[in-house]
């Protein structure tokens, strides 16, 4: 089995000594390796990389922290990442806690290199299995295109929302970063009728938009000259999707929790109370933790439709999936009678897209219609995203766009994000380790896509275990 991407393995251990042995471990089998023997710096590469595998020591000397209370931090940024614990522990109910706590697997110290090198293989097999039953399930069923990390963990959490068959699911991301494609996608897989009733929350201010989502009775307003049923009605078993739910006034916020909480729907101009059966999807581009600080959204209301949450990447994270991307919308829009150049593919790769998929979409469009003898260069890319000229000097682009332009950017990355985490997140630091100024380091990073997400840990304090 060929993987597509070098599977990325991590390890964490104080033992300076063992880590040197890790990479040698594995230096046959291609894998990406990064070692370190700190916590705060394990914790950041975490949070700022996507691994297959993590090898984790338990105890670290002088740190109150355990191996157990990463493993912990790991789960909650995806539970799909194999974590195999080598450890010399010897209490056992140390050990029966690692074991309940749900490790891939535990390996004593001092370990082998066969046994090391087996567990990690067979993770990593098992971990490629999962992503390819991942990606054949939702080939057909979903509107949703990559391979990337991300995105495999993006259809993997889909997959197990439309699995469990829970009622109210929260979908956030970036506006242009398709959830409503998402929320059609759950849909899709978990109701064969595939229901599916869209309602944009940030409308609902007036009885007659009310109406839209609980339904009116004959006469309960002006025009209102028949009964009429709501969303919630409407959807009969299915699925309504709350659009822009964190715009949604904050009056009839109540009312949504009510319908919410105990399945009935009041009709605009009716006393009367009517059983539904729904199931909800909220989305919203919105951060809800601190529209609830600032009195903007209910607490009880957040809680409630946040049974499963789904949080949608950003382009700038996936920017893997670019290429696939790109042949999606030339094919299913325009029927593969316009192509583009690998030049032209690449240039794409420098750019940031704060507007998501949806600003990708466009700027496809655009770069069709100008296109000449239908096959997209370098100049029209340019033309459809004016702020390319911005962001590179002459120089850099001709090393950034040649060949390897995309693998030289990938590679940018990479030696930036391991700066930050060797830095502890001290970016002054992190600068002086790239040689450059802070001014230039934070410029080039911003344009990387580095700094862009606010919500990205870039400093150990950030975390909290």
């Amino acid at each position: 089995m060929i993987l597509d991407r070098t599977p990325k393995i991590l390890a964490l251990d104080d033992d300076a000594t063992w880590l040197e042995q890790i990479p040698l471990i594995f230096e046959d089998h291609g894998y990406d390796v990064q070692t370190y023997a700190n916590i705060d710096q394990g914790l950041i590469a975490i949070e700022n990389n996507f691994y297959d595998v993590v090898l984790l020591d338990l105890n670290f000397v002088g740190d109150r922290r355990t191996g157990l209370d990463v493993f912990r931090r790991i789960s909650s940024k995806d539970s799909e990442v194999d974590v195999i614990v080598i450890s010399g522990e010897t209490d056992p109910k140390r050990l029966i806690e690692i074991v309940n706590a749900g490790i891939t697997h535990f390996i004593p110290k001092p370990a082998s290199v066969n046994e090391i090198r087996e567990s990690v293989t067979t993770a990593i097999k098992r971990k490629q299995l999962r992503r390819d039953s991942i990606l054949l399930t939702t080939k057909t069923n979903t509107l949703l295109v990559g391979t990337s990390p991300l995105t495999i963990k993006l259809k993997s959490d889909i997959l197990q929302a439309a699995k469990v068959g829970v009622k109210d699911i929260l979908i956030l991301g970036e506006s242009g970063t398709g959830k409503e494609a998402v929320a059609k996608s759950i849909a899709e897989l978990a109701d064969p009728s595939k229901r599916f009733y869209p309602v944009n929350c940030a409308s609902i201010n007036d009885g007659l938009a009310e109406s839209e989502l609980f339904g009116h009775v004959k006469g309960a307003f002006t025009g209102a000259d028949r009964d009429r049923m709501g969303a919630f009605e409407t959807a009969q078993g299915g699925f309504v999707f709350l659009d822009e739910i964190g715009d949604m006034p904050l009056h009839q916020q109540a009312k949504l929790l009510r319908v919410l909480q105990e399945r009935k729907v009041q009709r605009v101009g009716s006393s009367d109370e009517k059983a539904v059966s729904f199931k909800s999807i909220s989305a919203t581009n919105v951060n809800l933790e601190n529209a609830i600080t600032n009195k903007r959204f209910r607490e009880d209301l957040f809680y409630r439709i946040a049974k499963f949450t789904i949080n949608i990447p950003a382009l700038r994270d996936r920017m893997d999936d670019i290429p696939d991307l790109v042949t999606f919308f030339l094919t299913s829009k325009y029927k593969n009678q316009v192509t583009i150049t690998p030049q032209a593919i690449q240039l794409l790769f420098t750019y940031h897209w704060p507007g998501n998929v949806r600003q990708l979409e466009a700027v496809i469009d655009i770069m069709v219609i100008r296109c000449e003898n239908k096959i997209i260069r370098e100049k029209d890319v340019c033309q459809a995203i004016p702020d390319l000229s911005r962001l590179f000097t002459p120089k850099q682009a001709v090393t950034l766009l040649g060949k390897h332009g995309h693998s030289a950017i990938s590679q940018e990355r990479k030696r930036f994000q391991k700066a930050i985490t060797d830095a502890s997140g001290d970016r002054t630091e992190a600068a002086k380790l790239l040689n450059m100024s802070r001014a230039t380091f934070f410029r080039r990073a911003k344009e990387l896509g580095l700094v862009a997400d606010r919500r990205k840990v870039t400093r150990a304090e950030d975390i909290s275990i």
